[in-house]
């Protein structure tokens, strides 16, 4: 980054994959004249250009670098815990020129909203939550922190999402349903019925099929 550019003007997303690079090209669509930057782990990719965009360091660089920053990590628990650990720092929110988020709905700081997506009329979605391409969060829904909704997720009213929960692809979720925390739906699911916290389910209509720990492999699903 050049010294003469103002923290006003930077923009800093953590995560060079491919969460990151969609990230960049819907932050830019906001804000054309920022200067954007990566912060990965990978050595790999330390000193490349994504997309026009340095990978400057890795993510313990987030303390000396001003400006706001997003977390784009698919990871729903990875990203909690980056969040955890840099409690305090300025968050920015994204929001592709094509979404819509209605005045009465609130979104939360560090979250996503990409092309396509539609937050409806008194809709809270909380900190850290990506809502993925062409995802509908119907009236009154409440998505906790953390929490993530695939491409084309649709979720009905009054639907309760809870903190780093994971909705895959096509996921359909009925009215009034609540979907416990860290709990993972497989794509192309229809829950019709309450989710309780960490389990996997799956299925029309979906149905549990484990229970989540510390050995579930995210790789499957991003």
């Amino acid at each position: 980054m050049t010294a003469d550019r103002s923290r006003s003007d930077v923009r800093i997303i953590v995560g060079a994959g491919g969460q990151g690079r969609v990230v960049l090209d819907v932050w830019r669509s906001e804000i054309p004249a920022a200067l954007f930057c990566f912060l990965d782990d990978a050595e790999t990719v330390r000193g490349t250009q994504i997309l026009g965009a340095g990978v400057v360091g890795p993510t313990s660089r987030l303390a000396d670098l001003e400006g706001e920053a997003i977390l784009a990590i698919g990871n729903n628990d990875v990203r909690l815990a980056f969040a955890r650990t840099w409690k305090g720092r300025t968050w920015g929110r994204v929001t592709h020129p094509s979404a819509v988020i209605l005045a009465s709905a609130t979104v939360g700081e560090g979250t996503v909203v990409f092309a396509g997506a539609i937050v409806n009329a008194g809709a809270r979605v909380g900190r850290h939550v990506i809502v993925n391409t062409g995802s509908i969060v119907e009236h009154d829904c409440h998505i906790e922190d953390g929490a993530s909704l695939g491409p084309g997720v649709c979720m009905a009213g009054r639907v309760t999402v809870g903190r780093g929960a994971f909705l895959s692809a096509g996921v359909t979720v009925a009215p009034r349903v609540t979907i416990g925390a860290g709990t993972i739906v497989g794509a192309g699911s229809v829950v019709t019925r309450d989710l309780p916290p960490s389990v996997l389910a799956y299925g029309v209509p979906a149905r549990i099929a484990r229970p989540i720990d510390s050995t579930f492999d995210w790789e499957r699903l991003l």
